[in-house]
Order: C-alpha cells, then sequence, then structure tokens
C-alpha cells in the first residue's frame, strides 16, 4: 500500500482531480457572479451614449437626471432587457466586446427564438374567428371618395380673386353641364392632382388640408360641381362621383391579414415569455438613482 502511494502515476491523476475540482470552484463562481446585474448611471449614461453617439457623458447624465420616473423605469428595462439578452447570446458563443456586435448578437438571438416560435405556431379556424371579433376595427375600411376640381390659384388671383372666380366658374360649369372629363383645362395648374380616384380622408387631406377634406367627405355624388372650397393653396370646385362609406369587411375578404395579425401577436407574446424566463435567472440591481419602482 506504502508503494501504491509513491507511484507517479497516482499522484498525477490526484493533481488532476484537485484541479478540476478547483476549476468547476472557480466556474461556479463566476457564473453566480455573471448572473448579477448592475444597473447604475454609468451604465445608463453609456447605454444613452451608444444609442446617439452625439451627446456627450454630461449632457447623457442631464438628461438621465432629468428624466421622469416613468422614462427612467422604461430605460433601466431597457438596459436590463439588453443585458440578459446580451449574455444569453455570449453563453451562445456568439462574443464580440463592442456595442454594434452587442446589439447584433440580441437580433441574432431574437431572431433564432422567433424561427423556433413561428415553426411551432398553430392557428386553427376558431383562432381565427375569436380574433377577428374582438378586432374588427383594426380591419375597417375608411371611406373613400372619388372626385374632381378645378382650382383657382389664391397666389395669382388673391384670396377674393379666388373666390369671385370660383364662384363665377360655377356658373359656367354648371349651366353647361360641363363633365368632369372636359373640365381638364379650366381654372389654374394645381400642385397635385386634378382627379382623386377612391381615396380615403386622409389622403385627401395630405394634399388640400383637414378643412377641405372635412367639407368634400359631407358632399353627395352627383353630376354637379359644388363649391367653392378653400384648401390652404387657393379655392376649388368640385364635382364628386362616388362616395364609399366605410364598413367592416368579412372575415373571409381580410383572412390573410388576420392569420398575419393574429401569428405577430403569438410571436410576441412568446418571445416575451422568453425573455421572462431568461430574466429569471438573473438578479437586477439598480444601485443609483431614484428607484424606478417608486412612482
Amino acid at each position: 500500500m506504502f508503494n501504491l502511494l509513491r507511484e507517479p502515476l497516482l499522484h498525477f491523476l490526484a493533481a488532476g482531480m484537485l484541479l478540476f475540482a478547483l476549476f468547476d470552484w472557480l466556474a461556479g463562481s463566476d457564473q453566480a457572479g455573471a448572473r448579477q446585474i448592475v444597473v447604475d448611471d454609468n451604465g445608463l449614461v453609456a447605454l444613452l451614449g451608444y444609442r446617439n453617439p452625439r451627446v456627450g457623458p454630461v449632457a447623457a447624465q442631464e438628461y438621465l437626471d432629468g428624466m421622469s420616473p416613468e422614462d427612467r423605469r422604461r430605460l433601466v428595462d431597457d438596459f436590463v432587457r439588453e443585458e440578459v439578452l446580451y449574455r444569453e447570446a455570449v453563453e451562445l458563443g456568439l462574443d464580440d466586446n463592442n456595442y454594434s456586435a452587442r446589439r447584433r448578437l440580441i437580433t441574432q438571438l431574437e431572431y433564432i427564438n422567433q424561427g423556433f416560435i413561428y415553426d411551432s405556431l398553430q392557428l386553427d379556424e376558431q383562432d381565427l374567428a375569436d380574433f377577428y371579433l374582438e378586432n374588427q376595427e383594426r380591419y375597417r375600411v375608411a371611406s373613400q371618395i372619388t372626385f374632381t376640381h378645378v382650382y383657382f390659384s389664391a397666389d395669382r388671383l388673391g384670396q377674393q380673386g379666388a373666390l369671385d372666380s370660383a364662384a363665377s366658374e360655377l356658373q359656367t360649369l354648371n349651366a353647361q353641364a360641363i363633365a368632369f372629363h372636359r373640365a381638364a383645362s379650366r381654372g389654374d395648374h394645381f400642385l397635385y392632382h386634378r382627379n382623386y380616384v377612391n381615396k380615403n380622408r386622409e389622403e385627401v387631406a395630405s394634399h388640400f388640408g383637414t378643412g377641405f377634406a372635412d367639407r368634400v367627405f359631407e358632399l353627395e355624388a352627383q353630376p354637379q360641381w359644388q363649391g367653392p372650397f378653400t384648401s390652404a393653396y387657393g379655392v376649388h370646385l368640385v364635382m364628386v362621383t362616388s362616395l364609399k362609406p366605410a364598413y367592416i369587411p368579412g372575415l373571409e375578404e381580410v383572412r390573410a391579414r388576420v392569420a398575419d395579425d393574429l401569428a405577430q401577436q403569438r410571436v410576441a407574446q412568446a418571445m416575451e415569455d422568453v425573455y421572462q424566463q431568461a430574466l429569471g435567472r438573473y438578479t437586477v440591481n439598480v444601485v443609483a438613482g431614484p428607484d424606478p419602482d417608486d412612482s
């Protein structure tokens, strides 16, 4: 037995076992430390600097100090989310030591998770029907108008001159029963279009202004010219040829959109669950500034 204890091979094996035990203990210590996330002013200022490189540390600190509790809470949540996902990506061996790489790793990890979630996602007819009934307003089709107009420039004629010219032209157009396609040469050249086909209120307002759009959508479709109506550019005479009321389409008409929206909702919830599970493996310690939970 004494001779056996003096064998070099046994000494080597014993030393190896001690080294493995030491390395395992050190790795466990490092891993425990890695599970701690410290959120302090320095980290938050650095995050603000990464997001906007033109903001220096002093300005970033001033911005941080002036944040409302709600905004600071959101910033802390963003910091923690990035730190958790970054560490998870590092544990997968996708490490690099700069912020751009950090964001790429987070994006890559989220992309991988989304892929697994999409692959396992199953939506049946009842899922689609329930989601559609709960979100019908999302699929409402806005009222649409088709009209043509004759424009009189306030810049060229002055506002009152444009109004007078429009009033006179209105009588001529209706007295001669001039159809919309025969009015192309009347009035002044407009910045945008002369004819508008199946446009919603927002689209009309983007070219003429909100007041004009509101007035036009109150008109009835008829083969006569109406007006004058003022816009941000001058005065207009309008002939409305069709006005389609707003409506909510049936499920069959918007099935593809419903399926896509529901899938995105399910994936977003699943991604949040993945993050919350990962977050649960960390301890977050906010050591500087007001407590985000106090409001």
